[in-house]
């Protein structure tokens, strides 16, 4: 395994700089494609949603169709999962990509959070869309769910049209605070968007969905920053229709990802199958528990937590069970001239709020700006043979033993 030192010189930062140059076509193109997949996969998946339907068939659909479309592109670099589909459903925030063990099933009513991601040579594009299980096409969705998507879904879409070069970050953050409380709706802690660069998912300082309660205004001006051209940003957005506060959920962890800056010498044959696994198939990025060959190779990820050799992703939920929260995600480079989607919107579900974004606000001003253009048109996804609820056969465990 390359050091540090190995890598950095086999790296230096002239040549970092132009893999993320989006001056660069070659670099350009490589997010495109990534974006196409996840505007081809995360439509069909959404389209999978309904009364009865398994939330861990949901995820491994998505990861195989991914996987299906990357095999055959560059074949000679990493391409294939930057995120793995993940199903959050009603108060649940992310990162809920479940063994068959800890399956859950939707029923009519319940709002699903789904998101995914794609790389191409380490070019990253991610999206997520929030649909409710509807009991009835003919009829809009009521209630606090529809109060929550229509809050998210403008709140993204201003946050959208403000990624643009010289805007704070705390501005972004004051539009969506604002719009969330028209809809009588809170953005969750520890939610925000993020700037990528080439194999790095969160390459720079965050943009808050909400401000920190014990935030200073001192504190707020050291800490803020203006968006800069030539960036890539995971623009997600996430409300509740509760305070917005997140607690722990009775699940373990389903989502890792590997620290590329530790290193250990296991002892333990789980831990060395695992971390051969995670070398070998993810490298940088975050995986599926159900992605390893099978028990024991889960096991071994006890140990390489403890060595802090991978990193979890927690399930979360928000404080009540009665709240719903809802997310709207995707990728937007930002140009000179404002930004670019470079994953598209899907088609809202069928809501009606109660409320709505009173006239002359800041918000509806930002909204009323004219919408980002898409970097270029949808491309038609090539067919496949992922079949919907098929599940992955399991490697037979081996006996596990020291050394």
């Amino acid at each position: 395994m390359a050091t540090n030192m190995e890598m950095s010189l086999s790296y230096p930062a002239s040549k970092f700089e132009s893999d993320n140059s989006l001056t660069n076509p070659a670099v350009l193109e490589k997010y495109q494609l990534a974006a196409d997949i996840v505007n081809g996969v995360l439509p069909v998946v959404v389209s999978k949603v309904s009364a009865g339907v398994s939330v861990c068939d949901l995820c491994q659909f998505g990861d195989d169709l991914i996987k299906a479309q990357t095999k055959n592109m560059y074949k000679s670099t990493e391409r294939g999962i930057a995120v793995p589909t993940c199903v959050s459903v009603n108060n649940y925030i992310q990162y809920f990509s479940p063994l068959a063990e800890n399956d859950q099933t939707l029923k009519a009513g319940d709002v699903v959070k789904i998101e995914l991601g794609v790389h191409i040579d380490g070019y990253i594009a991610t999206a997520a869309h929030t649909t409710i299980v509807a009991s009835s096409t003919q009829e809009p969705a009521t209630g606090r769910a529809a109060d929550v998507v229509a809050a998210t879904y403008f709140a993204y879409e201003a946050a959208l049209r403000m990624l643009r070069p010289g805007v704070k970050a705390s501005e972004i953050t004051r539009v969506i605070t604002e719009i969330a409380a028209y809809f009588r709706c809170q953005p969750v802690e520890g939610t925000f968007s993020s700037p990528m660069k080439r194999f790095v998912l969160r390459a720079g300082k965050d943009i808050e969905n909400r401000f920190l309660d014990e935030l200073i205004v001192q504190d707020l001006d050291k800490f803020d920053f203006e968006v800069e051209a030539g960036q890539v940003y995971q623009l997600n957005v996430i409300l509740s229709t509760g305070s917005g506060e997140v607690k722990n959920t009775e699940y373990k962890p389903f989502v890792y990802q590997r620290d590329v800056n530790k290193s250990y010498q296991l002892k333990m044959k789980s831990a060395r199958q695992a971390y051969a696994e995670v070398n070998a198939n993810h490298t940088v990025f975050p995986f599926a528990t159900r992605s390893l060959s099978g028990n024991v190779a889960r096991l071994g990820l006890t140990s390489l937590l403890y060595h802090e050799l991978i990193t979890a992703y927690p399930v979360m939920r928000t404080k009540l069970p009665s709240d719903i929260a809802a997310q709207f995600k995707g990728t937007v480079l930002v140009t000179a001239e404002g930004p670019v989607r470079n994953t598209r919107n899907l088609q809202l579900p069928y809501v009606h709020s109660q409320y709505c974004i009173p006239e002359f606000t800041t918000a509806a001003n930002v909204l009323k700006t004219p919408a980002p253009k898409e970097i270029r048109q949808a491309k038609p996804m090539p067919a496949t043979e992922v079949v919907f609820g098929d599940r992955r056969v399991e490697k037979e465990d081996v006996e596990m033993d020291m050394e």
